[in-house]
């Protein structure tokens, strides 16, 4: 049986070890807190009157694919339309541009998801033109006849193509590189992706 000493005794231990698991028990810190990039979605294209450009993607501030929740963008620079969100970084955020219309159609861009890696705390600039009909100037895209490869230095890129063709190499954090004209059958070396990483997603006509 224990005396009143004793039992005094383990209440200042239970005491104690509560003070001490105190801080551990905090059920958040500034740490945990999601970090976020801002990011100006930037995208060339004409529209008709009435007609709203959008950016959507796999983040919530794009609406999480949802074009009902997509980032509305601003006609101010026409033909460019613009628009900035904060989009949690340390990920890769995969978007797309679309337009509706006055009517209420939707018309998503052709070809594949754009994509890029935000930092955190790091303002990103995206400088994309509206996709309409691959392998076109107006689609952005360079056609499936020029190919490239890379490495940390270098990009190389082949035009394979029978003409002359205005191509930029487009990074993951969607800076692109100056553009170059390369002739029909040469291959033309732009920077690689650096010691941060930054590789190359696609080649644009420019």
């Amino acid at each position: 049986m224990q005396g009143p000493k004793s039992r005094r005794a383990g209440v200042i231990v239970v005491a104690a070890l509560a003070a001490a698991l105190l801080p551990l028990a905090s059920p958040s810190s500034a740490a945990d807190t999601p970090s976020t990039s801002p990011v100006r979605f930037q995208v060339t294209t004409t529209t008709s009157w009435g007609d709203q450009v959008f950016a959507v993607g796999s983040d919530p501030a794009l609406g999480s694919w949802d074009p009902a929740r997509a980032l509305p963008l601003d006609a101010h620079g026409y033909p460019a339309w613009d628009a900035e969100a904060l989009v949690g970084s340390g990920s890769s955020v995969a978007y797309k541009y679309l337009v509706k219309g006055a009517d209420g159609t939707i018309t998503w861009e052709a070809g594949p998801d754009r994509s890029f890696l935000p930092r955190p705390d790091t303002a990103l600039t995206t400088r994309d033109t509206f996709r309409r009909t691959p392998g076109t100037p107006a689609s952005g895209i360079a056609p499936t006849c020029v190919t490239w490869s890379e490495t940390w230095r270098y990009a190389s890129v082949f035009n394979g193509c029978g003409d002359t063709r205005g191509l930029q190499v487009l990074y993951q954090d969607g800076s692109t590189s100056p553009c170059r004209e390369v002739a029909a059958a040469t291959t033309a070396t732009f920077a690689g992706y650096g010691p941060h990483e930054n590789h190359a997603v696609a080649v644009n006509h420019c």
